[in-house]
């Protein structure tokens, strides 16, 4: 399956809203963990979970850890998709 970087990052803010319980959350490629207080680190764990859900996706240790702005999991999911 091929999905376009809009489909995903729509697909992503989504995921995004749910994880995070914000329906009005807007998502930036430049946003990252630093800067979004509730993406700590269960928030995180939550984050891949439905990403890896939502995608049908796995990701490695690396690539988890790695994930730490919305640019990052934007271009692993799309290296993936």
């Amino acid at each position: 399956m091929t999905i376009s970087k809009d489909q995903a990052q729509e697909k992503l803010e989504r995921v995004f809203q749910d994880v995070f319980d914000d329906d009005s959350l807007r998502i930036g490629e430049d946003m990252t963990r630093e800067n979004f207080p509730t993406w700590d680190s269960l928030g995180h764990i939550r984050l891949v979970s439905a990403l890896e859900e939502t995608f049908g996706v796995s990701f490695s240790i690396e690539e988890i850890e790695g994930m730490t702005s919305v640019g990052r999991i934007l271009e692993r999911i799309l290296a993936k998709a």
